[in-house]
């Protein structure tokens, strides 16, 4: 090999070494200690744009400082006080996990429409007042300010994304109150070879919601009335839902229809020999379809609603000496499927119940306390604080149908004492009359 040959081959070595080093400069190798040593050589290129994002970046865990403004014209500094924290804490929420849409419309160069919506998911885990009180009194001319101060407050708040806590949930979180009605069969020549099936349906929800965790519950013995139509619905009547809500307490009634559990038999060549002969034929299919609906007795509406079925071939029959709930029941075809659908249910009305804002009443005045429908399995506990609303104006009716009444928030109430089936409380701050009626709101 020749001195020119062996020069090229140790320049083209040379090369190949100096362009791997600048490519594992790319890269930070952790147990490299250079990594974080040696320093980086300033980047004067411009920076590319960000583009815009309509949702803001999120923080599994942050705090941040807000002050939150309610006018004292008219209430108390006590009732203006809750405002304003009321104030801060919406103000908090639009620092984290918002989603912004935008409606913009140009006619002849000029902007005819320009909205903006804000909506936020955010979940307050607590906070802190730093500094509260009156404005100041002159503006910033030194000129008094004309009419009733507001009243400020200053908070530290601080935002979570835990999966436990509710997003667009003020106040205390309560299990709501939640009634389960007795089950109500279409057909009821359908199940005869069942034993105990609307008690024993009844007592496994009973079971089963209990081993979810849930105690904010009670049981209706007498069945619910349902409409005698063809299709079988709920009865919305709201003298028969008042009055439910009146024995129990209840924010949500629980209804269970059983639609179908009709059993077959198929026309099969065996099956005509044992028609031929006399021969007992047992049905080899069956189709179970089972209907629930929570209804909302604060304002007698359906808010949910569930269909589920199963088609069975096999041995489909049971026997009455199988009772429903039983072992030996749950261990036959058709059992193994209400197991299914009673999971199924259990699971589907909770997850429907969680963070559902808690509602109640005023149901008595005594002595300057408040009688509040409010139990302490809803995880209610002494010293917690409750708003009041005022229903104002006449009910708004159209054809008829009564659409509901506006409220607005009325007073303040914290709870001094819990018994088994109530909550006494007294007012902290109002702006009017707390009467019997009024709702309650957790704060």
């Amino acid at each position: 090999m020749s001195g020119f040959q062996q020069m090229f081959g140790l320049l083209l070595v040379m090369l190949s070494l100096n362009s791997q080093a600048g490519l594992t400069d790319l890269f930070c190798i952790q147990s490299e200690s250079s990594c974080v040593e040696t320093p980086s050589i300033a980047d004067v290129s411009p920076q590319p744009v960000q583009p815009l994002s309509t949702t803001a970046p999120s923080n599994d865990n942050m705090c941040v400082d807000v002050k939150g403004v309610a006018s004292t014209n008219g209430v108390d500094d006590s009732f203006a006080r809750k405002m304003a924290i009321r104030d801060a804490l919406k103000m908090a929420s639009l620092h984290n996990n918002v989603n912004v849409k935008t409606d913009q419309s140009v006619e002849q160069y000029q902007v005819t429409l320009d909205s903006s919506r804000f909506t936020s998911s955010s979940k307050v885990k607590g906070f802190t007042v730093l500094k509260e009180g009156l404005e100041d009194p002159y503006d910033m001319y030194g000129q008094t300010k004309k009419g009733p101060l507001n009243y400020e407050v200053t908070l530290n708040v601080c935002l979570t994304e835990d999966r436990g806590v509710c997003t667009d949930l003020t106040g205390n979180q309560y299990q709501t109150r939640l009634a389960v009605a007795p089950v109500v069969i279409a057909h009821g020549n359908q199940a005869n070879d069942v034993s105990n099936l609307l008690m024993g349906y009844q007592q496994e929800l009973e079971r089963r919601i209990k081993l979810q965790g849930y105690r904010n519950f009670s049981l209706l013995l007498e069945p619910v009335d349902l409409q005698p139509n063809i299709i079988v619905e709920p009865n919305l009547d709201p003298e028969l839902l008042s009055g439910i809500r009146d024995r129990t307490g209840a924010q949500y009634l629980l209804l269970t229809v059983i639609r179908s559990l009709s059993a077959h038999q198929n026309d099969g060549y065996l099956n005509g020999a044992k028609r031929f002969y006399n021969l007992e034929v047992k049905p080899d299919s069956r189709h179970i379809e089972v209907d629930w609906y929570v209804l909302d007795l604060m304002k007698n509406r359906t808010v949910h609603q569930m269909r589920q079925g199963f088609d069975l071939q096999g041995d489909v029959t049971v026997g009455r000496d199988r009772p429903f709930g039983s072992n030996a029941f749950f261990a036959t075809d058709t059992g193994m499927a209400f197991h299914a659908l009673l999971e199924k249910q259990t699971t589907d009305v909770l997850d429907f119940l969680h963070c559902k804002p808690f509602e109640s009443q005023i149901i008595d005045v005594r002595n300057n306390e408040y009688i509040v429908y409010l139990n302490s399995a809803s995880g209610a506990k002494v010293g917690d604080d409750l708003a009041v609303y005022h229903k104002t104006g006449r009910p708004v009716r159209i054809n008829g149908v009564n659409l509901g009444t506006d409220e607005v928030p009325g007073a303040f109430l914290k709870i001094k004492r819990i018994l088994p089936k109530f909550a006494i409380a007294e007012v902290t701050a109002k702006k009017g009359i707390v009467q019997v009626g009024d709702l309650v709101k957790a704060w």
